[in-house]
C-alpha cells in the first residue's frame, strides 16, 4: 500500500527506531532512523518532501541529514530541542554530567547539533498529504511534544515512543512528565483501530494485545512509585540510594 513501515536495525549504534515512508504526491518520511541503506536509497530518489520527527530524541532523527532538501515538521513543544543542541541538553538534564558529555560526542558524529524546523504540527492536524489521511495525536509525557499518528485509511495508530517494550516506559529527561504519560496511555487505549505499531520492535498489535501491553505499561509506572516510596520509608534520601 501507500504506507510502508521500515523496521529499525541496529546499524547506527543505539540511535535507531522504526521509520515510516508515506508514499504520496507529497511523500513523507516519519522518524528517519531505521535502516541507513534503505533510507539512503529513498533519499537518493529526491521524492521526499516532508520529514516528521515525532519528538526530539536522537534515535528518532539520526538520519535527518539524508533529507536536507525536505520540509521538516514536529510539535512546537519539542522544536527547540531539535533546532539547538544546547536546548536539547537543557531538556535532558539539570547539570553537567557524564550523560551530557556522552550526548555531545554522539550528536557531533550524527550531524544533529542543529536542525531547522520549518513547520509545527499539533493535536488533530492532518499531515499535508493528497492520497492519505494521517492525523496528529499529541501524546505528551515521554517528551512535551511527543506525537503519535493515526492512519485513518488503514485503521492504524502509530504510538511512537510509547513503545510497549519490556524495558517499560521511559520518562527520565527533565522535560518528561509522568502524569502526562499516564494520561497519554489512557488516550491511546481509547482510540479503537485494527492495528497498532510502535517505534521499537517489529510487531503489529491487534487491539486485544495492544490493550494488554498498555495496561502493563501503566502498572510499571505505578509499581515504580511503590518501590520508591518503600525506599524512602527505609531511609533512602539521595539519588544514588533511590536508584539502587
Amino acid at each position: 500500500g501507500n504506507v510502508e513501515f521500515v523496521w529499525g536495525h541496529n546499524s547506527k549504534d543505539i540511535f535507531f527506531s522504526n521509520s515510516i515512508v508515506i508514499h504520496d504526491t507529497n511523500t513523507h518520511v516519519v522518524d528517519p532512523s531505521a535502516n541507513f541503506s534503505y533510507l539512503e536509497a529513498i533519499a537518493s530518489r529526491k521524492i521526499v518532501k516532508y520529514v516528521v520527527n515525532t519528538h526530539y530524541h536522537a534515535d528518532h532523527r539520526s538520519l535527518n541529514s539524508l533529507f536536507k532538501d525536505a520540509h521538516f515538521i514536529c510539535h512546537k513543544q519539542d522544536a527547540p530541542a531539535i533546532a539547538s543542541f544546547e536546548n536539547y541538553l537543557k531538556y535532558a538534564d539539570t547539570e553537567e554530567s557524564f550523560y551530557k558529555e556522552w550526548l555531545r560526542l554522539l550528536f557531533a558524529s550524527f550531524d544533529m547539533m542543529e536542525w531547522n524546523i520549518h513547520e509545527h504540527i499539533d493535536e488533530g492536524q492532518y499531515l499535508n498529504l493528497n492520497d492519505n489521511k494521517v492525523k496528529v495525536v499529541h501524546l505528551p509525557g515521554h517528551t512535551p511534544g511527543h506525537v503519535g499518528l493515526l492512519f485513518e485509511d488503514i485503521s492504524c495508530l502509530f504510538t511512537s515512543d510509547i513503545d510497549l517494550t519490556p524495558m517499560g516506559p521511559w520518562y527520565a529527561n527533565i522535560k518528561s512528565d509522568i502524569d502526562l504519560f499516564l494520561k497519554s496511555l489512557a488516550r491511546i487505549k481509547s482510540i479503537h483501530v485494527e492495528h497498532y505499531v510502535t517505534s521499537h520492535g517489529s510487531r503489529v498489535y491487534d487491539r486485544e494485545k495492544f490493550v494488554q501491553k498498555v495496561e502493563r505499561y501503566e502498572k510499571d509506572i505505578l509499581d515504580r512509585d511503590v518501590q520508591l516510596l518503600d525506599l524512602i520509608k527505609a531511609g533512602a534520601r539521595t539519588t544514588d540510594e533511590l536508584s539502587q
